[in-house]
């Protein structure tokens, strides 16, 4: 595995409690939004590593399945998948244990379903079903080896920074859910 010290920019932003978030101006992609309610920590380490492996989401890969099972049945913490015919194509996690607010802590797509229009559509969803479990600000970080889209989408959805930080990292460079998939770049 090839690893790079970088400096890695983290930008916190939240969409406050009396704002809406604004839907995508584009037609929105025909998909099914469904709540994983099943413990599965072989499910959720695949969407782990296929939505996050371009973008350095490596934390996770090393924990044991025992690991997995205790983060999935912890109080609070919701996963929520996006469907497009029958296939997995993104999803986010929802964690209501802080007083100010609800954590997007993890969102996504998988490669194949970047581009159509999903994300906006996918986000608006995250924080329509974060009000549903409690009023208030809705609060998501990104970080500069995410998607260079990243960033505007939530930006474009109504959510302003709140924090930044810049700190090294171990960037993996070789990350894949199996060898050559980083080919489709």
């Amino acid at each position: 595995m090839t690893v790079t010290r970088t400096l890695v920019r983290t930008t916190y932003l939240e969409l406050a409690a009396a704002t809406a978030p604004r839907p995508p101006g584009r037609t929105k992609p025909d998909y099914e939004l469904r709540q994983a309610t099943a413990a599965s920590p072989e499910f959720a380490r695949f969407l782990y590593a296929a939505v996050g492996y371009r973008w350095n989401w490596t934390r996770r890969l090393g924990w044991t399945w025992e690991e997995w099972n205790n983060y999935l049945r912890r109080d609070g913490l919701e996963t929520w998948v996006a469907y497009v015919g029958g296939t997995p194509a993104g999803y986010f996690e929802l964690a209501t244990g802080a007083a100010d607010g609800i954590e997007i802590v993890q969102f996504g797509l998988l490669p194949s379903f970047i581009g159509i229009g999903l994300g906006g559509y996918l986000l608006c969803d995250a924080v329509q079903r974060a009000r549903e479990l409690r009023s208030g600000r809705v609060w998501l970080h990104t970080c500069s080896e995410d998607h260079p889209h990243a960033l505007p989408n939530y930006r474009a959805r109504g959510f302003r920074p709140f924090k930044e930080e810049a700190e090294y990292e171990d960037v993996h460079a070789d990350v894949e859910p199996w060898p050559g998939a980083q080919a489709p770049h």
